[in-house]
C-alpha cells in the first residue's frame, strides 16, 4: 500500500470540489484493503471509499485515509465454454473497472442486458449501490451477486441479488456502510429482444430508425439511450455534476390527484396500483429554477434536476443551493425531496 499525505479530491469526484484527503491510497487488490484496514485502527482515523466520485457531495476536507478503489479487472467466459444452447452467461467483474465501457464491451462481445444502462458515469462497484436505472431497466434485473469485503471485520463474503435488498436508488449497502463492494458477477444474455416500453426509448429508436424500436440491435439501444442521456445531462468533465440531484418523490395515489387537480401539468409514473412516482424536475422546473445561477453554483439550463458548479464552488454553496429548493418544493407542493448523492464532511458520511 503505498500512502500519500494530503492530496487534493479535485480530480476524484465530478463536481470538481477541491477538497483534501489527510492520507490517500490507490487499492489495487484485497491486501491494500486489509492494510488500510490496519492504518484506520492505528491511526483511529475515518476511511472513505471513492470511484468515479460521480455520486457525492465532499463539503470539508477530510480528516481521515481515503482510498481510490483501484481494482479493474474483467473475467469473461472463454468463448469455448460458452453453451450453445443457453442464451445466458455470466461475466464477472472487478470494482474498479468504468461502467459504460463494461457496457460498450458487453455489446461487442454480443450481449444484451445492459444497454439500457449506457453511458450512467462511475465505476461499477458503485452500480449495486445505487441499483442504478435508467429507461426501465435496473441493475437488480440483471446482477447474480457481489463479493464484499467487510472494512469492520476484515471478512470476505458473497451476497445474493436478493441479499442486496434492492429498491429505488436503494440497496442493503446503504446500511451496512463498512461492506466494501470489491467484484460483481452479472447474468448476461445472447437474446437480443430489446426493452423498448419506456416511452421516450421507443420514441427514440423509431424516429432514428424509420421503424418500430422492438427490432433494434442492442447496439441502436445504446446509441438511442446516449443520444437522450447527451441531450438531457450535461458531461462533468465538461460542466461539473452529480447527474440528477435529487430523486423522484413517491406519492399515494390520493396525493397524486390533488396534486394533478391543482397543477393539471403533473407528470407522474405508476409503480404500483397505490404508489406514484412524481418527476422531479418537473416539480423543479415549475418553480422557475432551471437556469439559476447564484455565485459558483447553479441549476442547469436545460435540466433542472441537475445542479452544476464551476471549479471553485464549495460543497457548502452546492448544499446550500439544494436546500433552497428543497425548502421550495416543500411549500407549493407538499413533497419532501431527497437527494440523491451522498453526503461527507471530515469525518464522514451525513445526512439532511
Amino acid at each position: 500500500m503505498e500512502l500519500q499525505h494530503s492530496i487534493s479530491l479535485k480530480p476524484y469526484n465530478t463536481l470538481s470540489l477541491d477538497v483534501k484527503a489527510a492520507y490517500f491510497v490507490r487499492v489495487n487488490c484485497i491486501a491494500d484493503l486489509r492494510a488500510a484496514r490496519q492504518f484506520c485502527q492505528d491511526k483511529h482515523c475515518p476511511w472513505l471509499l471513492l470511484g468515479g466520485g460521480s455520486n457525492l457531495v465532499l463539503t470539508q476536507d477530510f480528516d481521515g485515509l481515503v482510498m481510490f478503489m483501484a481494482m479493474d479487472q474483467v473475467f469473461w467466459p472463454a468463448e469455448k465454454s460458452l453453451d450453445r444452447i443457453s442464451k445466458n452467461f455470466i461475466v464477472s467483474v472487478q470494482a474498479g473497472y468504468e461502467w459504460d465501457l463494461l457496457v460498450e464491451e458487453s455489446i461487442m462481445r454480443g450481449a444484451s442486458g445492459l444497454e439500457n444502462l449506457s453511458l450512467i458515469p462511475g465505476q461499477v462497484g458503485a452500480a449495486p449501490i445505487q441499483n442504478i436505472g435508467a429507461y426501465g431497466v435496473e441493475l437488480k434485473h440483471c446482477l447474480g451477486g457481489v463479493q464484499v469485503f467487510d472494512f469492520d471485520t476484515g471478512e470476505e463474503f458473497e451476497l445474493s441479488s436478493a441479499d442486496c435488498e434492492f429498491g429505488y436508488r436503494d440497496s442493503v449497502f446503504k446500511r451496512h456502510q463498512c461492506w466494501i463492494i470489491t467484484q460483481v458477477r452479472l447474468l448476461l444474455s445472447r437474446d437480443t429482444e430489446p426493452k423498448v416500453s419506456y416511452g421516450i426509448i421507443e420514441d427514440t429508436i423509431t424516429s432514428q430508425l424509420g421503424k418500430p424500436a422492438i427490432s433494434a440491435s442492442p447496439q441502436q439501444v445504446r446509441d438511442a439511450v446516449i443520444h437522450i442521456r447527451r441531450s438531457k445531462l450535461p458531461d462533468p468533465k465538461k460542466i461539473p455534476n452529480v447527474g440528477s440531484f435529487f430523486k423522484n418523490p413517491m406519492v399515494s395515489n390520493g396525493q397524486k390527484q390533488a396534486l394533478a387537480q391543482q397543477w393539471p401539468g403533473l407528470v407522474t409514473y405508476a409503480v404500483d396500483p397505490k404508489k406514484h412516482k412524481l418527476a422531479a424536475g418537473w416539480l423543479i422546473d415549475q418553480l422557475g429554477w432551471k437556469g439559476f445561477r447564484q455565485g459558483e453554483v447553479g441549476v442547469h439550463e436545460y435540466q433542472a434536476l441537475v445542479l452544476v458548479c464551476s471549479g471553485s464552488a464549495t460543497g457548502k454553496e452546492v448544499l446550500d443551493l439544494a436546500k433552497r429548493i428543497k425548502a421550495d418544493v416543500a411549500v407549493k407542493f407538499g413533497v419532501t425531496l431527497e437527494i440523491e448523492p451522498r453526503l461527507f464532511d471530515n469525518r464522514g458520511e451525513f445526512y439532511l
